[in-house]
């Protein structure tokens, strides 16, 4: 049976829609930044960048005579900021005997590296929500520049500031868990001027397990966690469920990069977006060389932007790692 190049690329062609159109159709929770953040796509997809305006206003109404020139004034102030798009790729690729070999026994192309395309993608886009990248000079949601970042209260057993040891015990009382979390809460709120409350709170594992696990009280069965949930200020201020989430990376989030760090953040677009005009998108198959036909992958993204510092807190030192 001969097998020419021309027929080995259409025959490629038609199994690189279907594997790409699959692949796009799996769903991959590991890595699933979406629920993390406010993800924009809006943007047109091969945009320099995006521009941002804010704007606030300033004067202050006071007595006057009638007699009086000077009339306080209001005014407001605009500013402006520059998002830049950024390109990046992963691809995949098949080899001539992978191709030839099912042509002539009539079966599929596998789809195992289109996964693994996909799956570095998503990897990509939640290290770069979560970390940003210093090489782009991006921040991300766990050590964004400029946001304000406090220690818990050093008022555990023997003075820690942490809810819980190396060891999984406890070094802090379920009121003392609760007052922090009130606290970070509180600080997006204060620094907004009572307009903005923060409605998300990224844990580190380690204290996402133990509130989640250890019993308000001795006389309840409800956990610190269901305790939080049904109490916490945002919850009693405005009706609405706080949303509680782990992120192992927060183990060693802190300033040190040693303990646990907690975020609290308002997640809506007005105050936090991820820039994404340009999802990941297989391009069409072609033959690179006289052995591989190769499938590129590309998308464009701008990274994690803040609108304003004041709707994000971290509070320091809430945990320690696991022991070795």
């Amino acid at each position: 049976m001969q097998i020419n190049d021309q027929q080995a690329l259409a025959f490629v062609q038609g199994q690189s829609f279907k594997v790409n159109q699959r692949v796009y159709e799996t769903r991959y929770p590991d890595w699933d930044f979406g629920r993390l953040v406010f993800v924009d796509t809006t943007g047109p997809e091969w945009a320099p960048g995006i521009l941002t305006y804010t704007s606030d206003i300033s004067g202050r109404a006071n007595w006057q005579s009638g007699y009086a020139k000077d009339v306080p004034l209001a005014d407001v102030s605009q500013s402006q900021s520059l998002r830049n798009f950024q390109l990046a790729a992963i691809g995949y690729q098949w080899n001539i005997e992978e191709v030839n070999s099912a042509i002539q026994v009539g079966s599929s192309l596998p789809d195992r590296r289109a996964r693994a395309a996909r799956l570095a993608y998503m990897k990509f886009m939640y290290d770069l929500t979560l970390k940003g990248s210093a090489e782009k000079g991006l921040g991300g949601l766990i050590n964004y520049s400029g946001v304000t970042a406090t220690t818990a209260p050093a008022d555990g057993t023997g003075s820690v500031t942490t809810w819980v040891d190396e060891d999984g015990v406890g070094t802090k009382t379920p009121a003392q868990i609760v007052r922090d979390i009130n606290l970070a809460l509180q600080g997006v709120y204060l620094s907004t001027y009572e307009q903005e409350m923060a409605d998300t709170i990224l844990l580190p594992v380690e204290a996402y397990n133990y509130i989640a696990s250890t019993p308000y009280s001795a006389t309840t069965m409800e956990t610190i966690l269901s305790f939080v949930q049904r109490t916490n200020i945002y919850t009693l201020t405005t009706g609405q469920p706080l949303t509680i989430r782990t992120v192992r990376e927060l183990s060693t989030g802190d300033a040190a990069g040693t303990g646990g760090r907690m975020v609290a953040y308002k997640n809506d677009g007005d105050f936090v977006k991820l820039h994404l005009p340009m999802p990941h998108r297989f391009l069409p198959v072609y033959q690179d060389g006289p052995l591989n036909f190769t499938v590129p992958g590309i998308f464009r993204t701008g990274g994690l932007e803040l609108l304003t510092n004041a709707g994000m807190r971290y509070i320091d030192g809430i945990s320690e790692p696991p022991a070795a």
